[in-house]
C-alpha cells in the first residue's frame, strides 16, 4: 500500500486507519497511520464471505486469487496532480482544513482528477461528513474503477459511518486488487475487534504483519481490539 501506509488509529470511537493507503502501501490506513507515510503512485496496481470446508486461511486465498483487468479511465492534468501530492502531506499530518483547500485547488484544474476526488472524500468523512465522503470517492471509482487507494478509503469511509458489511466489502475489493495492502487486512480485522470475533482478527491481522512486521506495535494500541486483547492468541501475534 510506494504502498499506502498507514497505523490506524481510527476515530468513530474505535479507531480506523486513515489513509494509508495512505499508508504504508499504498492504499488506505488507520488513523493512528496518518504520519506514517504517504501513497506513492497514482496509479494502483492490480474478503465477508464465510464458512466453508477449508481453513480461514485457505479460504482466504482462494478470495484473494483474481485477475486484475487492464482499465482505461481519465488521465490527470499533471499540475492537478501536484496540488493533490502536496495535499496528500498535510492529510497525513491531520491538517484536514489545509488539505481539502489543496484538493478543490486541484479538481478547479481538472474536475475529473480520481485523485483528488478520493483524497478529499476521504478528508471529508474524517471530518464526519461521511455521506459526501462517500459520493467523492464513489465518483473517483467511477472513473478508475481499480485505483486501489479509492477502494480503501471507500472502506475507511464507511468504517467511519458505522457501516461495518460495507467497510468490510470494499476493503476486500481493495485485496481483490492488490493483495499485498497491509492496512485493507487491517482494517478488516480491526472492525472483527470491535465485534469480538477474534477468529477472523488473527487471519487477517497475521496477514497485515506478514507484509508489515509494525503493524503488531499499531495493534497493541488499537483501541478496535480491545475486546479481544486478552485473548492469548492474539497477545502472541502481537508481541514484540
Amino acid at each position: 500500500m510506494r504502498k499506502y501506509l498507514p497505523t490506524f488509529l481510527l476515530i468513530l470511537g474505535a479507531s480506523m486507519a486513515a489513509f494509508l493507503y495512505i499508508i504504508s502501501t499504498e492504499s488506505m490506513i488507520p488513523l493512528s497511520t496518518l504520519n506514517q507515510g504517504s501513497p506513492a503512485n497514482h496509479e494502483p496496481l492490480p474478503i465477508s464471505s464465510e464458512q466453508s470446508t477449508d481453513s480461514p486461511t485457505s479460504q482466504l486465498d482462494k478470495q484473494l486469487t483474481t485477475t486484475s483487468p487492464t482499465q482505461t479511465h481519465h488521465i490527470s492534468d499533471p499540475r492537478a496532480l501536484l496540488l493533490y501530492d502536496e495535499g496528500l502531506k498535510l492529510y497525513y499530518q491531520r491538517q484536514f482544513p489545509e488539505a481539502l483547500d489543496l484538493f478543490n485547488q486541484a479538481l478547479q484544474i481538472d474536475a475529473l482528477c480520481y485523485e483528488a476526488l478520493n483524497a478529499k472524500g476521504a478528508t471529508l468523512a474524517f471530518q464526519g461528513q461521511h455521506d459526501q465522503g462517500l459520493v467523492l470517492i464513489k465518483q473517483a471509482l467511477d472513473l478508475n474503477p481499480t485505483f486501489v487507494y479509492a477502494n480503501f478509503n471507500l472502506g475507511l469511509a464507511y468504517e467511519l459511518a458505522g457501516k461495518w458489511d460495507d467497510a468490510i466489502a470494499s476493503y476486500q475489493k481493495a485485496l481483490q486488487l492488490d493483495d499485498q495492502d497491509t492496512w485493507s487486512y487491517y482494517g478488516i480485522a480491526s472492525i472483527y475487534g470491535r465485534q469480538g470475533n477474534v477468529e477472523k482478527v488473527l487471519v487477517y491481522l497475521e496477514q497485515a504483519i506478514a507484509l508489515e512486521p509494525e503493524v503488531k506495535s499499531v495493534a497493541r494500541s488499537e483501541h478496535d481490539f480491545s475486546p479481544v486483547q486478552q485473548d492469548p492468541r492474539f497477545q502472541a501475534l502481537v508481541k514484540p
